[in-house]
């Protein structure tokens, strides 16, 4: 039994050495030009496959040995704790960037892609959790699964016209993100995309498939085609007579008693925001009688609202 354990591990350490020297063997056939460890393929494009970070400033080029970048390899830039921007404006030939090839760029604070980029991968900007800047100028189709996920110093987005999908987890646990903009082109958005997005309000036309998700979702929204309908209240006046009395603590008993009412503002009745309760009547009743008031009963407030088209009522 010791022999035949013995002899196992000489067979692991020989596999792991193995794997090791083809990695090793691999590597040695990368180029090494400008930082950028790459090579050819076969129909004659230059693909990234790791950087020296020799400058926090990453700028892709258009050529290396005279070959055009066409893609960036999976795992490129695989928590690079260095770099801060990439550019890819000079990459005029880039048209991918390939599987987590960004994922944990932590000190990564701004991102413009441009319109030659037709396709991300899966998870390729994943944790960048210092980028605050987010542009993408047209061209890819799709926000693929967990690409952005863990951006957690995002706070708006524009989406080009170009996209219409967003993917699983794709904006997952963005917890700074609290606008996007999703254009009327996008015709499926995951279910989880936003998981963990709180403070989100998605802006979309009435339209849009987006306002659907927003709705079905209970993700704040605005409709950039349409005017809200303001609405302003006095806070403790349910009975909409614009003066809070002991009519108004009338009222909202009868209400609770389920005792028919004709004109009733629960919004203004529901004075401490937790829902209309007995607690309401009796803070409407210490206002009356100069009690301390926490509440700004009395006070005037707002809140807007739009007239959904009918399909998405």
């Amino acid at each position: 039994m010791k022999h035949l354990k013995k002899l196992c591990s000489f067979i692991l350490v020989g596999i792991l050495l193995c794997a090791v020297m083809q990695v090793a063997k691999a590597a040695e056939n990368y180029i090494v030009l400008y930082g950028f460890a790459f090579d050819i393929n076969t129909d004659g494009e230059a693909v990234i496959h790791s950087y020296d970070d020799r400058s926090p400033d990453v700028v892709i080029p258009q050529k290396l040995m005279g070959a055009d970048v066409t893609a960036i390899d999976d795992y490129a830039f695989f928590n690079d704790a260095i770099i801060s921007s990439v550019s890819f404006d000079e990459a005029a030939a880039l048209k991918t960037i390939g599987v987590n090839a960004f994922y944990g760029c932590r000190n990564l604070t701004s991102l413009t892609i441009p319109e030659q980029i037709e396709a991300l991968s899966f998870g390729a900007f994943q944790n960048c959790t210092s980028l605050e800047e987010l542009e993408i100028k047209g061209g890819i189709t799709q926000i693929p699964d967990q690409c952005f996920w863990g951006c957690t110093s995002l706070k708006q987005i524009a989406l080009p016209e170009s996209i219409v999908e967003i993917g699983e987890r794709a904006f997952m646990n963005c917890s700074g993100l609290t606008a996007i903009e999703i254009p009327d082109t996008v015709e499926k958005i995951a279910a989880n995309a936003f998981d963990g997005c709180d403070d989100l309000v998605i802006y979309c036309t009435t339209k849009s498939y987006a306002l659907s998700y927003a709705l079905d979702n209970d993700i704040s929204f605005v409709l950039t085609d349409a005017e809200p309908i303001t609405v302003t209240y006095m806070i403790g006046d349910a009975d909409c007579d614009e003066a809070v009395s002991i009519l108004d603590v009338t009222l909202i008993q009868r209400r609770l008693a389920d005792i028919p009412v004709f004109v009733f503002n629960e919004t203004a009745a529901d004075v401490d925001k937790d829902g209309l309760n007995i607690t309401d009547a009796t803070m409407i009743q210490r206002y009356l009688a100069d009690f301390y008031d926490r509440y700004h009963i009395g006070e005037t407030e707002s809140y807007s609202y739009y007239l959904l088209p009918t399909n998405q009522i």
